[in-house]
């Protein structure tokens, strides 16, 4: 809850020029202004409950954010330029001062961060980008960006007091595919398995490419039942024939499930455990 003086100023900054965000202590995003919500094309109601990790593009060293912690814990104010992700995917850079809010015993409270947009990032840059972190093939994430955006989604659910949960997603025969018609055959099969992967899921959803004919998908605020009907779904699309090059190809998916927090809290444990859930299907499937 803000206090009275913390409410004079949201409504000081509301019309600002500059895209202001104020979150509490504990950095879990409170309010932010309309500037802010149109630079990240985000809503206000996406941006509440988050910590501004959802903007993070991933350049920045984990000595940056240490820093800046330090800093205005100490009761300082940070400053410094960042480089920040929209919800489009787009990369821009930031001008970002970052102030302790104090109540009347000088107890920081909150945090108030003002950005100025410097530009964003085009061309030879962007491309650089889209190399490091999407597959090649699928242009889907690839395991860099998926393990920063786990790490990312389980500080976020750890802040919100929230369940997420983590798929593993390896084909069946896909092997065969491969020694019978080719990789060439095999990468577009690949593509296609993505894509049909994708219809399946939400677009909060995140689906990434570990590797060879392994994925993983990232669901926020999904448990339970909701995760059964998911993997349901999944297994149905896969397990329809796909047409490439004039060849029907049957493959099946071996899915494993790990939950968040009840199966781990951290990257390695959640996909140690989904990857074993997998496992342990395709042997059944053997069985």
């Amino acid at each position: 809850m803000m206090s009275e003086h913390e409410q004079l100023l949201v409504r000081a900054v509301e019309g600002a020029g500059n895209a202001v965000l104020i979150t509490d202590r504990e950095g879990t995003t409170v309010w932010a202004n309309a500037a802010m919500c149109r630079q990240s094309g985000y809503s206000l109601d996406e941006l509440i409950g988050h910590t501004p990790r959802k903007l993070s593009s991933g350049q920045q060293s984990p000595q940056v954010y240490r820093q800046m912690w330090q800093t205005i814990l100490a009761g300082k104010a940070w400053q410094g330029v960042l480089v920040e992700r929209n919800k489009a995917g787009e990369l821009y850079t930031v001008q970002q001062v970052i102030s302790p809010l104090l109540s009347a015993e000088g107890a920081i409270t909150h945090f108030l961060a003002i950005q100025h947009s410097n530009c964003s990032l085009g061309g030879e840059r962007e491309e650089m980008h889209r190399l490091a972190f999407n597959d090649a093939l699928t242009q889907l994430p690839n395991r860099a960006l998926l393990l920063d955006l786990l790490r990312q989604e389980i500080a976020d659910a750890r802040n919100a007091n929230q369940v997420f949960t983590l798929l593993f997603l390896d084909l069946d025969r896909f092997k065969q595919v491969n020694d019978r018609f080719g990789h060439l055959v095999g990468d577009k099969l690949l593509m296609a398995v993505a894509q049909r992967v994708l219809s399946t899921i939400r677009r909060t959803d995140v689906l990434g490419r570990l590797g060879g004919d392994e994925f993983i998908a990232l669901l926020p605020q999904m448990a339970g039942k909701r995760v059964n009907r998911l993997t349901e779904k999944i297994t149905s699309a896969i397990c329809q024939p796909f047409e490439i090059d004039g060849h029907t190809l049957e493959v099946g998916i071996s899915i494993g499930v790990s939950q968040f927090p009840e199966d781990g809290c951290s990257v390695e444990a959640l996909v140690d455990a989904a990857d074993k859930a997998m496992y342990e299907v395709k042997q059944r499937k053997r069985t």
